[in-house]
């Protein structure tokens, strides 16, 4: 059986470590990244992973960008992307910038909540 790889993006060492440990212990390989120039490096480099998890605010690139980023390439267009955040206003940010995510991780979370709902888009 195949592993699904999943990429995660944040900003934050502890929250990146703790979101990998947990997606590790459910079986997924997890590939990391700090920022969104990172995540891109990283894709480029790697397998395309399965599904994306991304912060919002980050430096360099925030989540906004990498996702219009990750959109415009036809071989990742199709990748589940899901925003991890604390942000209220993120949907419409999103509306305001015509981009669409499969879904929003609330912090803080419940460990089983991030699993529920990357197992709903895997």
């Amino acid at each position: 059986m195949k592993r699904s790889r999943i990429l995660v993006v944040d900003d934050h060492s502890a929250l990146l470590a703790g979101v990998r440990f947990i997606l590790e212990t459910e079986g997924y390989t997890v590939l990391t990244a700090t920022d969104g120039k990172q995540a891109l490096q990283v894709m480029e480099k790697e397998a395309c992973p399965d599904l994306i998890v991304s912060d919002i605010m980050m430096p360099r690139m925030d989540g906004y960008a990498f996702l219009e980023a990750v959109r415009t390439r036809p071989e990742w267009a199709r990748i589940p992307f899901l925003f991890l955040t604390a942000r209220k206003d993120s949907e419409e940010v999103l509306q305001e910038k015509n981009l669409k995510v499969e879904g929003f991780i609330t912090k803080p979370f419940a460990p089983q909540d991030l699993v529920s709902t990357v197992r709903t888009w895997l």
